[in-house]
């Protein structure tokens, strides 16, 4: 199959989140079944920034493609490379002035929130490229709200133009909250029939909605994991959409995300002082070491080591657990955190720092090796998410026999399998179903008990490193759903 894959990230060149892991991985597995795949995003400063510290630059492939439509008119260079370690084209749309802001999401210079017209362009970009470049997609694979339009063009009539006359959509939701909401009075940027501005498309309670529209006219939709598919159909986690999807359950389809495996392996990890796997887990002790001895604490192999690398916000749970900082440490262990995002949050963890010097250390960032050395470092890696719809972090901790603390909700139940007593076998973590301080600290307590216990400890970090959580597997999963795509075609 030919598919086009349609993102507004793609790690390495520009990510704020899991988007990006999927974006950067997903197509390399698809190209190793035997696909052929096409990756387009925007060229933002993040990804310049990317090509000037490796010392090269894209290939310019159009160096001025004019889009217009109504009474828009952009013009686009089209650049070109490869995704990391592999043969994948990815084409690159460059637009200053839509693009070349100080972070991915930035509004216009003046203020004015116009991201749906940013990714209006990177749709019809992706549109022009496959004519000019004679790539004719069996598939337009789209993801979250950015480019939820494609759906919405092929079906408006762009299956008319002979270039896509047997191409179908498949819509992923890699997080139902954030839906693209703009006025009304936005919805000309899209240039569309005005048909696709009521109730049955765009329209949501007087405002514009490509989450909603891309749900609706992709022939198959996806999202990141079992547990979040049957999640969304819910008022909880709905995220007011639910009563849509649940009268478009018959097309969607959870699919637990992978992990790039070569990047995240502990027998090669090049971030760490000492490579291990599950027959040499004694190494480990001097990943731990290490980790303990940049973090400022007295190292100590008794002492239970936490870990968090995530973006802080309130999302992720951290406003449950920033007060129950001080009760943990003083139950015997220690803690690092990495991350940045919510100034209360960033505040409180750092304020938390200057006050436990040797036993909690905040590092407000982004560090990719530090991300790394703590995964390997650390005894128990807490996700406390008020909801998850894959999460990444658990299955890189699983892979370096590091133990999950979870909220289980999301991808995180799907991957994390708490110890209860009888389940040894399988055991690979620790879960709590509510998301209340005394319940996190119960399960942190739980989990320190069971690490005096090094029989039971090593049988679980085992049972976490024997798990595949490649690409392969899921890449075949949505091998099966595109499939499916082209037969409703």
């Amino acid at each position: 199959m030919n598919i086009a894959f349609v993102t507004a990230e793609v790690s390495p060149f520009a990510k704020t989140g899991g988007l990006g892991d999927v974006s950067g991985a997903l197509p390399k597995a698809l190209a190793e079944l035997g696909h052929d795949v096409a990756v387009f995003t925007p060229f933002y400063r993040e990804a310049r920034q990317h090509f000037a510290k490796a010392g090269r630059e894209p290939e310019v492939i159009v160096d001025r493609l004019e889009l217009t439509w109504d009474s828009w008119q952009y013009d686009i260079r089209i650049l070109a490379s490869t995704l990391p370690r592999s043969a994948v084209p990815i084409y690159f749309f460059e637009n200053d002035y839509l693009y070349n802001r100080e972070s991915i999401y930035a509004y216009r210079w003046d203020g004015v929130d116009d991201q749906l017209e940013r990714y209006a362009v990177l749709c019809r970009a992706a549109i022009r490229t496959c004519e000019l470049l004679s790539i004719r997609p069996d598939i337009f694979h789209s993801h979250d709200w950015h480019t939820a339009a494609l759906p919405i063009y092929l079906h408006s009539g762009l299956r008319a133009v002979e270039n896509f006359t047997g191409t179908a959509s498949v819509f992923t939701i890699h997080n139902l909250n954030y839906q693209g909401r703009a006025p009304a009075s936005h919805f000309y940027a899209l240039g569309l029939h005005e048909r696709y501005g009521r109730e049955d498309a765009l329209d949501y309670y007087g405002s514009v909605l490509p989450m909603k529209a891309g749900i609706i006219f992709a022939d198959e939709v996806t999202t990141v994991s079992p547990t979040y598919a049957r999640e969304i159909q819910t008022p909880q986690f709905g995220a007011g959409l639910d009563g849509l999807l649940r009268s478009q359950a018959g097309k969607l389809t959870g699919i637990l995300n992978g992990i790039d495996t070569r990047e995240w392996d502990p027998a090669t990890d090049r971030h760490i002082v000492s490579p291990y796997d599950a027959d040499s887990l004694e190494e480990k002790i001097r990943c731990k070491e290490t980790l303990s001895l940049e973090a400022g604490f007295h190292f100590d192999p008794d002492r239970p080591l936490l870990g968090v690398v995530s973006r802080l916000v309130g999302q992720k749970g951290f406003d449950v657990l920033l007060p129950m900082v001080a009760s943990i440490l003083a139950s015997g262990a220690q803690m690092v955190l990495l991350g940045s995002g919510e100034t209360d949050l960033e505040n409180g963890f750092r304020q938390l720092s200057h006050r436990y010097p040797h036993h909690f250390r905040a590092w407000i960032q982004f560090d990719n090796a530090l991300a790394h050395r703590i995964t390997a470092g650390c005894d128990i890696f807490v996700m406390p998410s008020r909801y998850e719809p894959c999460g990444l972090n658990q299955m890189y901790a699983l892979r370096y026999g590091t133990l999950p603390l979870v909220h289980m909700t999301g991808g995180l139940a799907d991957t994390v399998v708490p110890l209860h007593g009888d389940n040894l076998d399988t055991a690979n973590g620790f879960g709590f179903w509510e998301l209340e301080p005394e319940h996190l600290f119960d399960t942190i307590e739980h989990a320190m008990h069971w690490f005096g216990n090094q029989e039971v400890w090593s049988q679980m970090q085992r049972n976490g490193m024997e798990r595949d959580f490649s690409w392969a597997s899921s890449a075949r999963r949505y091998e099966e759903v595109y499939r499916r795509a082209l037969a409703s075609r």
